[in-house]
């Protein structure tokens, strides 16, 4: 076999063998890029990129952010370390497909206006969206891709859309929506929903299909945004759920569901269509808990949101997917892997909101230098190894 041969035939060898390095482990991805400058090229290169995704056919969780007094921390569940994830007067608010949203609550606190970031953890790249008036009762925000038919593998780059929900001061008080696109720059005309004084709860919202859902407190409806037909609807909880604390969620068959606690079992529920046509919901699964975590008593009436003083434990989020579910305790934060039932420890935190998981693929695209033709997104990475 000639040189050439023999040397392409090799490098089908090495990619065939990275390829298969874990999701969830990048930093030994870069450890091997840094072995010799063929294997950079071969790991940065777009080819590589793009069998990876295909043989890893869903986005790892490689940590998850959460809401702490002056800013927005980061915790692992990778050999992911973004090197700068900590940004004083930065909330979180939601991540999806590689990019996170946050609210630059000190900007806002200067200006006035909802000073919302799109933030992309591994490249560090950042984009401020235009001013949008922030005088309001209650608000929550999604971020999501913009590229019909998607497969959501490799478009962090890609344009994205931002879906603001918020209600008003005046009474009768009304729920608007507002929807940003990237590549428009604008804030569209807000859509009017009228609805009583209940508030629009910042976190726990779920993409389901093509409709975005948010809670409503006291947790006796959902708030439903299609974004096929821009169109605003709600959704009545079941009765025994009301005031309760239920983190919305997709189900394993795609349709909207929600998680809570009851009597130390975590409950998961779905909607589904009856025989009239009609939907219903109906309870899909039971996890009991006693078994996997510290905890005492879940039949609480009251959400903690209505109650800021109640005891946990709480469902904290939900991992698109479904795979995850997090729930706070008195004993710290722990994810359960649906999959498994099992539990794992991940975190002690004061705090019991404001947890959103970051799922993302992150393979080295190295540097200028040595490909030719990539841009530098090596610091991300490197710092993983630290």
């Amino acid at each position: 076999m000639d040189p050439p041969a023999a040397a392409a035939l090799m490098d089908e060898l090495v990619k065939e063998i990275l390829i298969r390095v874990p999701p969830d482990d990048p930093a030994s991805l870069v450890g091997a890029a840094l072995v010799c400058k063929r294997w950079c090229r071969l790991i940065a290169g777009a080819s590589f990129r793009c069998r990876f995704r295909e043989l890893h056919p869903a986005p790892p969780m490689l940590g998850y952010l959460y809401r702490r007094p002056k800013d927005t921390g980061f915790v692992p569940t990778s050999s992911f370390r973004p090197p700068h994830a900590v940004r004083d007067g930065w909330r979180v608010l939601d991540a999806r497909h590689g990019r996170v949203l946050v609210l630059d609550a000190a900007e806002q606190y200067k200006t006035m206006d909802m000073a919302l970031v799109v933030w992309d953890p591994v490249s560090d790249e950042q984009r401020r969206l235009s001013a949008l008036w922030s005088l309001f009762s209650s608000w929550s925000a999604a971020l999501l891709c913009a590229t019909a038919g998607c497969d959501h593998l490799d478009c962090c780059r890609g344009p994205f859309l931002v879906v603001f929900v918020a209600t008003g001061f005046i009474l009768p008080a009304e729920t608007s929506a507002y929807l940003y696109s990237s590549e428009q720059g604008v804030w569209s005309e807000p859509l009017d929903v009228y609805d009583s004084d209940d508030c629009i709860l910042i976190l726990h919202r779920a993409l389901v299909g093509n409709s975005l859902y948010f809670n409503y407190e006291p947790n006796t409806r959902i708030l439903e945004y299609n974004l096929g037909r821009q169109e605003l609807s709600v959704i009545k909880l079941p009765s025994a759920f009301h005031g309760w604390h239920v983190a919305l969620m997709e189900s394993e068959d795609g349709v909207l569901g929600f998680a809570t606690l009851q009597e130390s079992k975590l409950s998961l529920w779905a909607r589904e269509a009856g025989p009239d046509g009609y939907a219903s919901w109906a309870q899909r699964r039971v996890i009991e808990l006693d078994k996997l975590l510290p905890v005492s008593d879940c039949s609480r009436l009251l959400s903690p949101y209505m109650d800021p003083i109640a005891c946990p434990p709480y469902v904290v989020a939900v991992t698109d997917g479904v795979d995850v579910i997090f729930v706070w305790t008195d004993d710290g934060l722990f994810a359960i892997h649906l999959k498994s039932s099992r539990a794992k420890k991940i975190g002690q935190f004061i705090s019991n909101f404001g947890v959103v998981p970051y799922m993302s693929f992150c393979t080295p695209v190295l540097s200028l230098a040595l490909t030719g033709k990539e841009e530098p997104r090596l610091d991300a990475l490197i710092a993983s190894q630290t």
